[in-house]
């Protein structure tokens, strides 16, 4: 097929997929494999030449790294420093240890049994961190412990692909003579990039950005990395290893925001024909006459890196939750596996069938990677529920014992130590009034917790026990200020089963989540979008020439919907009240009317109008060239050019607007 034509049908068959993925919510890497797969001379051999499919791909892996490597921060590094370290340690070791294992078990040779498990080890940074943001979990306990491990798994690829020429040299066993030359290559690698990334290339882009053209600027960022993937490769090491490096030292420059600016409407160009490419090399033949093994594989990759990712959480003293969440989120096969892939059977450590196999896995691993950890919570109810005491962490005793000895009646429990839980706990202090921390995170209870405030428990609040051991019987108030969006519900429910007559307030992301919280027994609820709605609703108001009395007026009566809306209500008769008096607030709007001349209005003072008898309207605004005032004086004259300001109702807009317009 012509390779234009075989472009257009490439491109047709993308938009199509792609589309039915997003309407399920598939990551969109699974959509590319997929494409790539019926794209491929395995498929409808749209594009059959392999050796432009390998072309396609190396530039697709140079490009993708390059930008990865762009994209990593060590401010992340160092703000996560225990995920990244002890997390990442643990599971990117167990999980080649077990693979290892396993594969040696099944008669693989040793260096293919170890780069399989460095493949498998691995976790796609994409999918996790896309789901994370979409769920607004980004910056929970769970989010920064994944971030932290996916960092460590960035980091990992260097010295696996450092290693593979090793591998490469003997299948069965390692040259150990060849070791000391590949660590002196190393330290001289790590010289070149901190003399490159110090002095050479910030110097250099200096000079270029002066110039102040972004055609100079974007072709000397394309020349750093084909320059460094360049000299990777004659060391003996690979293109893609170079491209990382390349975008690692770009990234740490003063230039790194103008170069992700120039490189970012590229990236996912770049992603999509690197998996493209990998999907097009997947023989549909060989995964249909193995289906056994490939059922068998993806089984083991769940197994062995569910159980490998919530071991590395609960070494970093995670609660279950976390835990589990961690293990189901890091259950797949991630960019830099097929990387380490694709150059293990370039290298002939991998063999075609069993690289086929792996392509087959990783696809399926990587479209229920987004399933999985949609059914985290599920999981971890089961598991509360199947093992109770064994999920239970902190105190022991009675609840009734405990708090007794902390003194604790009447008091607030606070699940969440984030900001709004120290700003209650904050004001509970000044206030004298007692209360009890529940909290995920053991860095904050470790720095929290003293003699001065002991009472913090390290534990789930989803749990029944652990609010128990908080005395949620015995308090006042329940305050849940936790994160995860996901656990807000289960927490308020869990409460209200314990202590009917607790006062419960929540914090919510969304409006959309409020009566949901409401009805599982929220007493009130706090919505982060709406208490962000009115505050830019107040101020850009005053922007506009509206009198301060109006603006007040018109902001009490938004709180007084948010009251409303957002406060449990029992008595049926002021629920449809609520109701009605949204409805009516839904449909009321400001409008600013002008006095034009030859108007009914012009030359009539306010009293001659009579807005309150004919329209109901009892307050408005009036501004008149630096006059700003809410109800003028009846008698006043209205002029051409004076303005009113109504908040009204479109309707009651309709008819009151051609007072105030000329020939109408």
């Amino acid at each position: 097929m012509d390779f234009i034509l075989a472009a257009v049908c490439v491109l047709i068959l993308s938009i199509i997929l792609l589309y039915i993925g997003q309407r399920f919510r598939l990551p969109s890497i699974v959509s590319f494999l997929v494409i790539g797969i019926l794209a491929g001379p395995f498929g409808f051999g749209l594009i059959t030449d392999q050796s432009l499919i390998g072309t396609i791909g190396e530039i697709g892996i140079v490009l993708l790294l390059f930008t990865i490597g762009l994209e990593f921060s060590f401010q992340s590094f160092l703000r996560s420093w225990r995920a990244v370290i002890i997390g990442g340690l643990v599971q990117v070791s167990t999980t080649v240890v077990a693979i290892t294992l396993v594969s040696l078990a099944f008669q693989m040779p040793f260096n293919e049994a170890l780069i399989f498990g460095f493949i498998v080890s691995l976790s796609s940074t994409a999918i996790v961190m896309k789901i994370l943001q979409e769920k607004g979990e980004v910056d929970t306990i769970q989010g920064r412990t994944l971030l932290g491990i996916l960092i460590f798994q960035d980091l990992a690829i260097i010295p696996m692909m450092l290693v593979l020429p090793i591998l490469a040299g003997n299948q069965d066993t390692l040259d150990l003579f060849t070791l000391p030359f590949q660590i002196t290559k190393i330290a001289l690698i790590i010289l070149v990039i901190i003399v490159l990334g110090y002095w050479v290339i910030p110097r250099l882009l200096f000079k270029v950005a002066k110039e102040r053209s972004r055609e100079l600027f974007l072709f000397t960022i394309a020349g750093i990395c084909v320059i460094i993937a360049w000299l990777t490769s004659e060391a003996g090491l690979s293109f893609t290893l170079g491209a990382f490096i390349g975008g690692l030292i770009i990234g740490e420059s003063d230039y790194n925001i103008d170069a992700l600016g120039h490189i970012i409407p590229f990236r996912d160009v770049f992603a999509a024909i690197f998996f493209l490419s990998i999907g097009m090399l997947l023989n549909t033949g060989t995964v249909l006459d193995n289906f056994g093994y490939v059922a068998l594989i993806i089984l083991l990759i769940f197994c062995v890196k569910i159980l490998t990712g919530a071991f590395s959480a609960a070494v970093l003293g995670m609660q279950t939750r976390v835990c589990v969440f961690c293990g189901l989120a890091l259950a797949q096969i991630g960019e830099f596996s097929f990387v380490l892939a694709k150059s293990g059977l370039d290298a002939g450590v991998i063999q075609t069938g069993a690289y086929q196999l792996f392509l087959a896995g990783a696809i399926v691993t990587m479209a229920f990677a987004p399933f999985a950890m949609r059914a985290s919570p599920g999981v971890v109810d089961l598991l509360y529920q199947l093992f109770p005491a064994r999920m239970t962490r902190g105190k022991t005793g009675s609840p009734e014992e405990i708090a007794h000895e902390e003194g604790l009646s009447n008091h607030i429990v606070i699940a969440g130590y984030g900001i709004t839980g120290k700003s209650v706990a904050r004001a509970a202090t000044l206030a004298g009034i007692p209360y009890m921390v529940i909290e995920l995170n053991p860095e904050i209870i470790r720095q929290e917790r003293s003699q001065y405030r002991p009472n913090f428990i390290f534990g789930d609040a989803v749990q029944e026990e652990v609010l128990e051991h908080a005395g949620i019987r015995q308090a006042r108030t329940l305050v849940v200020a936790v994160s995860e969006e996901e656990a807000i519900p289960r927490i308020i429910h869990a409460a209200r089963q314990l202590s009917p007559g607790v006062h419960i307030l929540a914090r919510t992301r969304h409006v959309r989540n409020a009566q949901n919280l409401l009805d599982l027994g929220a007493d009130e609820v706090i919505s982060e979008e709406f208490e962000s709605a009115l505050e830019i609703f107040t101020r850009a108001l005053k922007r506009y020439e509206i009198p301060d009395e109006e603006v007040a007026r018109i902001i009490e009566r938004t709180k007084r919907l948010g009251t409303a809306l957002f406060t449990r209500c029992t008595d049926p008769n002021q629920h449809q009240k609520i109701q009605n008096f949204e409805t009516l607030f839904k449909a009321t709007h400001i409008h600013t009317v002008r006095v034009e001349a030859g108007s009914p209005a012009e030359g009539k003072t306010i009293a001659e109008l009579d807005l309150k008898d004919r329209f109901g309207i009892r307050e408005f605004g009036f501004r008149r060239g630096s006059m700003r005032f809410t109800q003028p004086d009846p008698a006043l004259r209205l002029e051409e050019g004076d303005t009113l300001v109504f908040f009204i109702t479109d309707e009651k807009a309709g008819k009151i607007i051609p007072l105030f317009s000329a020939g109408k």
